[in-house]
């Protein structure tokens, strides 16, 4: 193998003849070349082949790094905007809720409560301002993804929020419908609620009711939504009615001549449930007629003058649910 290599460098130690024969007038030209020189000059071309396309490449990958970064601050430019769009959505939402609690009459910094937990507050939304109008390269994914979790917070929250002003309206509105607040029949209060002195007896009495006088067969009508807990006959009540309106709500209708619904009926407030009568403990043709709380008997005149107005937004309810 020495002998072979010797052999070899000897070899490449001789001359190459080149010829250059030009097709016109001019004369031919001849080099001669080691075939050592031929080599190296190979291998050098090589190299620098192999040098130029590595920093090419460098070039190349730095140039397509720098349009992807370009991009890249376009896409969180755009992400800025909307997420900005959004920071004031949720401001206009937050004000909306307070006032809307507000209107309702319902605690407005309920859920803006300072002991509660999560939520972007005032200093939250500006420092997140800040951190968007950064380079997209100084934007930590750690502070990104924390402004928009405190952002899904504050989202959910407001829906919270909404859903427990739905629910105090539906309340509203049902206890409205629950509360008499209607004259049960046309006719003039012929006996108040409280002391009397009964009619048959002669002596003082405690009248849980009032009395209203009016021609036999005149319409009688619930005077709240409810259900019918009895119907039929009652001592000293004669032909009589109970409504359960819930909500602690209850009315009595005495000394009917005839009954319209039947037990467990609901009813709807203005509905016929019965005729006047005096069937009963009576002396004449009235209406016999009890409002009761938590058990408890009270004075009937003033929710016959309640009429269909139980506080402000009763003609709001009425609109949204009718």
């Amino acid at each position: 193998m020495y002998k072979d290599l010797i052999k070899f460098f000897k070899n490449a130690a001789k001359p190459i003849s080149v010829f250059i024969v030009p097709h016109n007038s001019l004369p031919s030209v001849r080099f001669n070349l080691p075939l050592a020189l031929l080599l190296a000059c190979s291998v050098l071309w090589t190299g620098l082949t192999i040098w130029a396309g590595y920093v090419a490449g460098r070039h190349f990958d730095y140039y397509v790094t720098k349009m992807d970064n370009k991009i890249l601050r376009t896409k969180m430019d755009y992400v800025s905007q909307q997420v900005e769009r959004g920071l004031a959505y949720l401001e206009m939402t937050r004000k909306t809720d307070r006032q809307l609690r507000k209107m309702l009459g319902m605690n407005p910094n309920l859920i803006d409560d300072s002991d509660s937990m999560g939520g972007p507050n005032a200093s939250d939304l500006s420092d997140f301002r800040r951190l968007l109008s950064n380079k997209a390269s100084e934007i930590r994914e750690t502070s990104l993804n924390n402004s928009i979790f405190k952002m899904q917070e504050e989202s959910r929250r407001r829906l919270s929020s909404y859903a427990e002003v739905t629910w105090y309206i539906t309340n509203k509105h049902n206890t409205a419908r629950a509360t008499p607040s209607i004259w049960p029949v046309s006719g003039r209060i012929t006996s108040y609620f409280g002391y009397r002195v009964a009619p048959l007896q002669r002596a003082s009495d405690y009248h849980l009711g009032i009395d209203i006088a009016n021609e036999p067969g005149t319409l009688v009508h619930a005077t709240a939504d409810g259900v019918v807990r009895y119907a039929g006959w009652a001592n000293g009540y004669g032909l009589s009615m109970v409504l359960d309106h819930g909500f602690a709500y209850s009315t009595l209708y005495g000394h009917l001549s005839e009954l319209t619904v039947k037990e467990g009926e609901q009813v709807k407030r203005g509905q016929l449930i019965g005729r006047m009568g005096s069937t009963g403990t009576s002396t004449g043709s009235h209406l016999h007629y009890e409002v009761w709380v938590d058990g408890m008997p009270k004075n009937p005149i003033k929710y016959l003058e309640a009429g269909n107005t139980n506080g402000p937004l009763a003609n709001v309810f009425e609109s949204i649910f009718s």
